[in-house]
Parts: structure tokens; sequence; C-alpha cells
């Protein structure tokens, strides 16, 4: 089976030499470029990406195991007071499939 014409595959060819023979620029500094009288390119990030970017952060701070309720439940399962509420988990588990149906 044949993806490309061999016409295509020497145009593509053609391209691909003609961009490598193009003569290499260096990179200029900001400073060279002022004094050079050339425009440099400048971004800027607004203050909604700047507050998104301040809460990635944060979330990524936060452990992914609160130590603290892991502690909590050992000690409750080894001294026999863990009470396993099994309405509430039942209902949870519906309403998270009927959402997951919903949602899908």
């Amino acid at each position: 089976m044949e993806i490309t014409s061999k016409s295509q595959a020497i145009s593509i060819d053609t391209y691909v030499k003609q961009v490598q023979a193009q003569p290499k620029t260096e990179p200029v500094s900001e400073k060279e470029a002022q004094s050079q009288g050339l425009q440099t390119d400048t971004v800027v990030i607004s203050d909604a990406a700047k507050r998104v970017q301040e809460a990635q952060k944060q979330i990524q701070a936060i452990p992914d195991v609160r130590a603290d309720r892991v502690a909590e439940l050992r000690n409750q399962i080894e001294n026999g007071t863990y009470e396993i509420k099994a309405d509430q988990i039942a209902g949870k588990m519906i309403k998270e499939s009927l959402m997951h149906d919903l949602f899908k």
C-alpha cells in the first residue's frame, strides 16, 4: 500500500533541503537586540493566569495522603471503635453511580 505518491515525496525532499540550506542564526540577548535596534518578543501573563499558577502550586503542595486521618482511622480499627456506616456508604455509592451515568 502506497501512502504518498513519489511526486509528493520529491517535493517534501526539496522543501527539507531548502530549509537545511538556509543559514543558521545565533540567539541574541535582549540587551544586544536593543543595542542593534531589533525588537524582542515579550510575554505578559494576565492576573487570572497568575492566580491559576499559584493555585496549581498550592495544590501540588498538598500531600496525597492525610497522615493524621490515616493514624486516627488506624487507632479506631486497632481499638475496635471504628464503625462502618453501611447506609451512608451505600447512599454514596448509588449517588456516584447515578452521577456517572448522567454525565457520561
